[in-house]
């Protein structure tokens, strides 16, 4: 049930012992943290993460709902879910860039509206600030838990895709109101941890114009570490493309030198099935491995002109169908869940061993 570890680790052993310097940085090879992994239990969450490390996992990006965590404004944050993300990431040696977004109800401009953005950037600020204080420097997370290794947290992206509606609802445009947020999360999460690094979102769709955008309503390189940038598109060479653009934009505003995280990535195995609401980002399991190879090969190449921090792809594993969605995302995994046995162990897909030849190759 479970060989796929000790065999993957017994190949990687047989790597000569003085092979060349790594060609990529710590981190660079990441995935996301989300869907359905976070339904397993806790000894299967485990066994994904040994496996994510053998496959040359070494930043996992969960997704933080502030929703969820502090659904009253007074009330304890509910971390059991981001708990486990960070201790098991720990366990494993691996870089966590927690995605930060969704305003609970009591914080929103108009409360019935889930993607509403916060009515006062404070809120949002005083949030950060207890994430840091649970997991960064001296956080109460690792006084508690003596049996995971002590890695403060401190990469924090602020906020995803707001650009887009399903995010950032309103008012509109986002920009003003997205560099506020920023602004805010910026110095509270500076004043915790003078050390941590700020994240911007990655915006979606034309995002090169988005952040055009962001810059001309007041974004600075000062507010921000890493910049980010969310590539999809059904052509390898429109991802290049896209990045490029981003690069441009922050060059043209004077943060040419800023380092940039491709904080999502991914392509859907998910050809000939229900999920067709863009038909043309889906592929077969042999062609998601196909692009998953060309696109990290063509960015590792262009890592240092373009100060590639990290590529993550979205997602470590996913649905598949077996839940009935018909969401494209929800077939962009490496791994699967088996459809026979939803519980039981998943199914590596051909992308998996992509990535981990390119992965450990790079790494070593």
């Amino acid at each position: 049930m479970r060989r796929t570890i000790p065999l993957l680790l017994a190949l990687f052993a047989l790597l000569p012992a003085t092979a060349q310097a790594r060609s990529v940085p710590h981190g660079f090879f990441g995935v996301m943290t989300d869907g359905a992994l976070m339904t397993r239990d806790d000894a299967s969450l485990a066994h994904e993460f040994a496996l994510m490390k053998a496959s040359g996992v070494e930043t996992v990006r969960p997704v933080v709902y502030w929703a969820d965590l502090q659904p009253t404004q007074d009330g304890p944050l509910a971390t059991a879910g981001l708990d486990r993300i960070i201790g098991e990431a720990a366990k494993n040696g691996m870089r966590v860039v927690p995605v930060v977004l969704r305003t609970p109800a009591w914080a929103r401009i108009v409360p019935s509206d889930m993607a509403s953005p916060p009515k006062d950037p404070q809120d949002f600020a005083a949030f950060m600030k207890l994430l840091v204080a649970r997991y960064g420097p001296s956080g109460t997370f690792w006084s508690e838990h003596p049996e995971v290794p002590v890695s403060p947290q401190h990469d924090w992206q602020i906020w995803n895709e707001p650009n887009l509606d399903r995010y950032w609802s309103s008012p509109t445009p986002f920009g003003k109101g997205y560099v506020a947020l920023l602004k805010a999360a910026r110095t509270a999460i500076k004043r915790a941890d003078p050390q941590s690094r700020i994240i911007l979102c990655g915006f979606g769709n034309a995002s090169w114009t988005a952040l055009a955008a962001a810059y001309k309503a007041g974004l600075k390189g000062s507010m921000f570490d890493i910049a980010a940038t969310h590539p999809f598109s059904a052509r390898v060479s429109n991802v290049l493309k896209i990045v490029g653009l981003n690069r441009q934009v922050m060059a043209r505003n004077g943060d040419a030198r800023k380092p940039i995280d491709i904080s999502e990535m991914t392509w859907a195995s998910a050809q000939g099935g229900p999920a067709t609401d863009i038909a043309d980002f889906s592929t077969t399991r042999a062609g998601q491995a196909s692009k998953l190879t060309a696109a990290y090969k063509a960015l590792i190449a262009k890592r240092k002109a373009w100060r590639i921090n990290s590529v993550v792809w979205s997602t470590w594993l996913s649905s598949d169908g077996t839940d009935g969605s018909i969401n494209l995302f929800d077939w962009s995994g490496l791994r699967r869940l088996n459809p026979a046995d939803p519980a039981g162990e998943p199914i590596s897909k051909p992308a998996l061993a992509a990535y981990a030849k390119l992965a450990r190759a790079s790494e070593r």
